[in-house]
């Protein structure tokens, strides 16, 4: 932990020092180092309490975002409300070293793959709904839908049926109240409500899921894989994310925002999608900033 210790004390004199961005990008770049290290070591809880012990973690946490992360108000890290951070950014009041931190979490290389993730989703509607008379669209843990703030950016149109499944009632409700334009048919339950469902109620022309992955283990993300493509109509498509074991902000969220995800490659997403529809005609392929891969799977489609 001593080169870890070394880096914690140069990001604290340098943050109270002159505080910068670039502080907090070259402090998630040297976290990584040493986050991949506790990970092969089996050392992971051992670094988390060593960077939350530091004098720097009670800066770091003085940003709204990293500490919505740490304290979880809803159970769980990356909630709608934190993301919202994100998706739409208010001038924050925040000044000196707190609005440094703020305005580096929210808008380095994993915030600027969660905006990819938004419009890549709204560039993926869109599509579907330029072939179907009405799209019908399922978004799994939906959160507050702001793809569709893209969404009204790309076109006017609204023939588009969405159901939203969320274990967050509050979270649909917003996505309900502030996309009047679209009918959105809330669903309040856990993804875990379809890979119960013996037969599919509805089938659907896009099945798509955010940032869920980023925390099933692969049993269970197999499991889910298959009740989402099920749901899939003739020429339909599935399309899931996961944040991959190099993405830019693992250490940083790791260590001070108790924020762990279970990160997959290239790899490990086409052994998912092996396991949940063998021979099925699929995409893989990351986004643009590097930290997100996706996986697509078609239905009915034989070309790789």
């Amino acid at each position: 932990m001593d080169r870890l210790k070394a880096v914690l004390t140069e990001a604290h004199e340098r943050l109270s020092a002159e505080p910068e961005l670039g502080v907090i990008d070259w402090l998630a770049t040297e976290l990584s180092t040493s986050f991949d290290e506790a990970m092969t070591g089996g050392d992971l809880q051992e670094f988390q309490t060593f960077c939350r012990s530091h004098p720097l973690s009670q800066i770091l946490l003085m940003d709204p975002y990293a500490r919505r992360a740490f304290e979880k108000p809803r159970g769980y890290a990356g909630d709608a409300v934190m993301l919202d951070y994100i998706y739409r950014p208010t001038r924050s009041s925040l000044d000196g070293i707190a609005g440094v931190i703020h305005e580096a979490t929210t808008s380095l290389p994993n915030a600027k793959s969660i905006l990819w993730r938004r419009d890549y989703l709204a560039t993926l509607i869109n599509s579907t709904m330029l072939s179907r008379e009405t799209a019908e669209v399922l978004s799994v843990a939906s959160g507050h839908m702001r793809e569709l703030d893209r969404l009204r950016d790309i076109t006017s149109h609204t023939n588009v049926r969405f159901t939203a499944l969320d274990q967050d009632a509050d979270s649909i409700a917003e996505a309900r109240s502030t996309y009047k334009e679209y009918v959105i048919s809330g669903q309040a339950k856990s993804f875990a409500s379809l890979i119960r469902e013996r037969a599919a109620s509805k089938r659907f022309d896009l099945v798509y899921s955010a940032g869920l992955f980023d925390y099933l283990q692969d049993n269970t993300a197999v499991a889910l894989i298959k009740a989402m493509f099920s749901r899939l109509q003739s020429g339909g498509i599935l399309s899931i994310a996961n944040f991959t074991r190099d993405s830019h902000g693992r250490g940083f969220m790791a260590g001070f925002m108790d924020w762990c995800l279970i990160y997959r490659n290239e790899e490990d997403l086409r052994s998912l999608a092996d396991a949940a529809c063998p021979k099925t005609s699929h995409r893989i392929f990351r986004d643009q900033p590097r930290n997100v891969v996706y996986l697509e799977l078609f239905a009915d489609r034989n070309e790789h």
